[in-house]
């Protein structure tokens, strides 16, 4: 709700007069308390659209908000990252106006999910990318703390930008919200987060820190596939009173079609203790992205190849592993069988594969997740993993290689890099894979896509 004046804020043709390069438009396209945000054209070239950021006049006067509004033009030009909104321009020092310019967007996801729920795959596209964003401003010590629809924005391509960080908090500068403050947004900010009750804090080096970006990221998850924001149906105490007694909304509710899966991840990330989060917004993106590509493949999309081996023996489609997110640097896999939210089986660094120890499966259990190096399967269309000694195992894996190197990539089927990664002159093999073209379920471009992995395994 605009609870702002007219007062408030100068006239669009005072604002033209202190902004001689720009061209305002009459009326803001976004009005809050402190700031309005107007869509303009840059007459120093060649009327480029831009928007550009004002505070309201009044606020200007008062030295804390004209220093935190300063802040937030200092950390958007400090973080350089493909997926963060970037200032063209901004006032100096002495200015009495107080604005910054930024590219105009085409749309912000607040108005894209007015039209209704995205699409599971679509959904995983933006959380990925602000996931990205947030993990960059997190590892240079930087808390968001207002992630909203409202604060991610669309580009050309759908290409997603993270703006607004007006109430950011770096780890080596002071928390400039003061007590009484609201921090954050109701219904997307974490308990612990929203409102001004607590203190400042102790930073991003403490995962506290971070974990209330990951609980705003599964809100945004949970409207974006619901159309709905957390806890619609309540007025904001009931909301407050729901997330301390640790209530998630269920995804379910509202879309029944959609899978458990889904709420595990926006349950895993929502939760009330921030340390039974995920670590970082990149692992709830890797969980999504991958629960997302597991139900494709069972409904039919397939999300590996049946990939001939040197015996020649058929290979059943890949289903459970998919090829994780880049966040950072770190490339990360995360099996989902029966619980969505179980842990990293492995994280892969500069192309090797660190596997994490998986629970041990014994006697005639079986467990469907994907394997790790040593373990056993069925013969099953998806990854059951069973004691080797089982009556039911029929293959052993031996060998898993991520980001293969391709030693013929004119060759869709993948013979040679999987002779590469997997075989040796004493040793008869078969291999499940997954490469970029399988999974858009397009012919191989040799010169564009890439291999995801192998899992080499002998028939026992």
């Amino acid at each position: 709700m605009d609870d702002t004046t007219d007062c408030d804020f100068l006239s669009a043709d005072e604002l033209n007069a202190l902004l001689p390069g720009f061209r305002l438009d009459p009326e803001p396209l976004r009005s809050t308390a402190m700031s309005r945000v107007y869509l303009a054209a840059d007459t120093r070239l060649h009327d480029r659209k831009v928007a550009v950021k004002i505070m309201a006049d009044y606020l200007a006067e008062v030295p804390g908000f004209r220093k935190r509004f300063r802040r937030e033009i200092k950390l958007m030009a400090d973080l350089e990252h493909p997926n963060i909104m970037y200032v063209i321009a901004a006032a100096g020092t002495e200015d009495r106006l107080l604005y910054f310019v930024m590219p105009r967007a085409e749309e912000d996801l607040r108005a894209r999910l007015a039209d209704g729920a995205l699409d599971p795959a679509a959904t995983a596209r933006v959380i990925a990318q602000v996931a990205s964003a947030l993990d960059f401003a997190h590892a240079r010590g930087v808390v968001h703390r207002d992630v909203k629809p409202a604060n991610i924005l669309f580009g050309a391509g759908d290409h997603v930008y993270l703006s607004d960080f007006g109430v950011a908090k770096p780890v080596a500068g002071e928390d400039l919200t003061r007590a009484g403050d609201s921090i954050g947004t109701s219904r997307y900010t974490a308990p612990e987060v929203y409102g001004a009750s607590r203190s400042a804090g102790s930073g991003t080096d403490d995962p506290h820190d971070r974990s209330g970006d990951v609980y705003s990221l599964g809100a945004v998850l949970f409207h974006c596939l619901t159309g709905e924001r957390p806890f619609h149906e309540v007025d904001d105490f009931t909301v407050a009173r729901l997330q301390r007694d640790g209530e998630v909304p269920r995804i379910a509710e509202l879309r029944p079609g959609l899978p458990p899966e889904f709420d595990a991840i926006a349950a895993k990330a929502m939760s009330l203790d921030p340390a039974r989060r995920y670590r970082t917004c990149g692992e709830l993106a890797a969980a999504f992205s991958q629960a997302v590509d597991r139900i494709e493949s069972e409904d039919g999309s397939p999300d590996g190849g049946e990939a001939p081996s040197r015996r020649r023996n058929p290979v059943l489609a890949v289903a459970g592993l998919v090829a994780g997110l880049v966040l950072g640097g770190v490339l990360s896999y995360q099996a989902l069988g029966t619980d969505a939210g179980a842990d990293a089986l492995y994280a892969v660094t500069e192309g090797s594969v660190e596997p994490a120890t998986p629970d041990p499966v014994t006697g005639e259990d079986q467990v469907e997740r994907a394997p790790a190096a040593g373990e056993c399967l069925t013969s099953d269309e998806h990854y059951v993993v069973v004691a080797c000694e089982s009556s039911a195992a029929v293959k052993r894996v031996y060998r898993i290689v991520t980001d293969p190197e391709d030693p013929n990539p004119q060759q869709p089927q993948h013979e040679d890099a999987a002779w590469a990664a997997c075989g040796s002159e004493s040793v008869e093999f078969d291999y499940h894979w997954a490469d970029s073209a399988v999974r858009e379920e397009r012919e191989w471009n040799p010169e564009t896509d890439r291999i995801y992995y192998f899992i080499c395994y002998q028939e026992l």
